[in-house]
């Protein structure tokens, strides 16, 4: 089973290795911001607007920057998205005032919004319908290996600088640190020979039936998502005072595990299918989520069982995403691929930003609430996709 892999093409190959290495250098910047945030005396509630100006920047660029297959071509569009995420980390590294930190989510925005609907679409293109979910899958085990050396990263380093420099400026060499890596990762993406020039497509097209019914789910979890992912690190630290160094241990430890999952989910597809698995996982996840918040009740054991929720729930969300995105791009034809993943994405972000500034406002007076709210929006997704989707074949 694993022995496949070798078999994916060296377009698809370059590609997992720039989205592994990115994705080192995102997970570093992306950990630390809430800690570098709360460092400069900003409150929970500025991260939140931080992350709710984010998503709003990002869903107000994305339908634009989807055009930009069109005019610079999906290669071109990811390396020039990954340069404006490195000078992101560069601005707010840099930065003390709220304009200046709030900018650099902008930029981020900006990057991140021409490489969501074109990295997808190349790896999908790279590989034929036998292949893509292993594509995806590869895709998924480096990114999470980024992200598990990322995070770990992000903590080791600012843990050892900090009595020599002082909490802030460690912080800041996370971020440059980051920015470097993502400058070094565009290399395999350049050499990678595999393009799509994308088309206007017309709104009377199937596809757009199909897109539709991908948006609303999208937009279900991405509202859930606001109330309390982003403030997974505040969970740890507000409830049982966790260190920052314990948990960047947790959350790579997490991606980790995840990374080696997702090699597994071909299997899981081929003998479930691409729905079920998918629809499964969205629920079994919920359940350990709504689980987590019931953890105070067992003393001592509340921080290892909280941990272990945390772990189920992260990994059973996240690792099913190989198959999501190979079945959802096989449902469409190759010239609609980035706008259905633009737009998929926008649903998920617009309905995001909508809800994280609440999700920081409710935590002040609740730690427990935002998991039962965050549950019930996963709960109606599931229900939703299953329905939209039961009777589709990816072709």
């Amino acid at each position: 089973m694993i022995k496949n892999y070798r078999y994916l093409t060296q377009d698809t190959k370059r590609l997992v290795v720039y989205y592994g290495v990115e994705n080192i250098g995102s997970a570093m910047g992306s950990f630390i911001t809430i800690f570098y945030v709360l460092s400069l005396g900003y409150g929970l509630v500025f991260y939140g607007a931080l992350t709710a100006v984010g998503g709003i920047s990002f869903v107000a660029f994305l339908l634009p920057m989807s055009s930009s297959s069109t005019l610079l071509g999906s290669k071109r569009s990811v390396i020039v998205g990954t340069v404006l995420q490195a000078a992101s980390d560069v601005i707010i590294g840099f930065s003390t005032e709220r304009a200046a930190i709030l900018s650099s989510a902008i930029v981020w925005s900006l990057g991140s919004s021409m490489i969501t609907p074109n990295y997808g679409a190349l790896v999908s293109k790279s590989e034929n319908i036998e292949m893509r979910t292993h594509g995806f899958s590869a895709s998924g085990f480096m990114s999470q290996i980024g992200a598990f050396a990322g995070t770990a990263a992000s903590g080791i380093v600012s843990s050892a600088f900090y009595p020599y420099v002082g909490k802030v400026n460690a912080y800041r060499l996370v971020f440059m640190i980051s920015a470097a890596i993502m400058l070094l990762s565009v290399y395999p993406a350049i050499l990678s020979k595999v393009n799509i020039r994308g088309s206007r497509p017309k709104f009377r097209e199937q596809s757009y039936g199909i897109i539709y019914r991908l948006m609303l789910p999208a937009m279900l979890i991405g509202a859930g998502a606001g109330f309390l992912i982003p403030y997974f690190p505040v969970q740890f630290k507000d409830r049982f005072g966790a260190s920052v160094q314990l948990i960047s241990l947790i959350f790579s430890l997490t991606s980790l595990f995840m990374a080696f999952f997702m090699l597994y989910m071909p299997y899981i597809e081929r003998n479930r299918g691409s729905l079920r698995s998918i629809v499964s996982s969205w629920l079994l996840s919920t359940a350990f989520m709504i689980a987590m918040p019931l953890t105070g009740i067992f003393g001592f054991m509340a921080l290892p069982l909280f941990s272990a929720f945390y772990f189920f729930r992260t990994v059973i969300m996240n690792a099913i995403s190989p198959v999501q995105s190979s079945f959802e791009l096989s449902l469409l034809k190759e010239q609609y691929r980035p706008i259905a993943s633009s737009l998929e994405t926008l649903a998920w972000n617009a309905a995001n930003s909508g809800t994280v500034v609440l999700g920081a406002i409710i935590m002040k007076y609740s730690l427990n609430l935002p998991f039962y709210i965050c549950a019930i929006f996963y709960i109606f997704a599931s229900l939703l996709y299953y329905r939209f989707f039961r009777n589709f074949k990816p072709a």
